[in-house]
């Protein structure tokens, strides 16, 4: 009877929610929007199938909820950097700070990067039909936010267009390879996040050249 009731809280409570939550970032993450299905996710939360519907409505709408949890959080202090730099020295900090953020998520080492890279590679490689909604919502913010640090320092608008479209491309390209194909090129001895490091000190050497 015990069982029973805990059982019932849990379905009725905070507890549940976040367990089909859970369930569906790595769901998501593995299988992509199409391929994902309810069924699986309620079986990876170990709820039933009213559940999903009661706290979601639908599988479009938990799609929606997971990308903003695992873009969103990731990625909206990276939009805001430009708002603190003062002089060179914090325009510097503040355009490492988002090199070293942005291969963080893409080299990743907790699991919250891992789903957002994961995602990320499957919105990019097949796009569903939230990928331009997505792009306005997660993307755009945080390709202006770099570009708002650039245009600091570059003051041609072509020009400053294709420095931030290619760091951008240099730091995604590692969230769309697979993680064997990066273990592959990674230099021996080195972790993610020393490697990280050097690439970032690379890009940012272009970049304050």
């Amino acid at each position: 009877m015990q069982l029973k009731r805990a059982r019932k809280a849990r379905q009725d409570g905070v507890e549940t929610r976040e367990a089909i939550l859970a369930a569906a970032e790595a769901e998501f993450a593995e299988k992509g929007f199409e391929l994902a299905t309810a069924r699986e996710i309620c079986r990876r939360a170990e709820v039933n199938s009213a559940l999903l519907s009661r706290y979601f409505g639908s599988k479009e709408a938990l799609y929606r909820i997971v990308a903003k949890r695992l873009f969103g959080d990731l990625g909206a202090p990276l939009a805001a950097l430009a708002d603190g730099v003062r002089d060179e020295k914090s325009w510097r900090a503040a355009v490492r700070e988002w090199v070293d953020d942005m291969l963080f998520m893409t080299l990743p080492t907790e699991k919250a990067q891992r789903l957002c890279a994961a995602l990320f590679r499957h919105e990019v490689t097949r796009p569903t039909k939230f990928h331009e909604e997505f792009k306005e919502a997660f993307g755009r913010p945080v390709y202006e936010g770099l570009n708002r640090l650039l245009a600091m320092k570059v003051k041609d608008g072509e020009r400053l267009e294709l420095l931030t479209s290619s760091i951008w491309a240099q730091v995604s390209v590692y969230a769309l390879a697979d993680r064997k194909w990066i273990e592959t090129f990674r230099p021996a001895g080195l972790g993610n996040r020393a490697w990280a490091g050097k690439i970032a000190d690379f890009i940012c050497e272009g970049i304050f050249q």
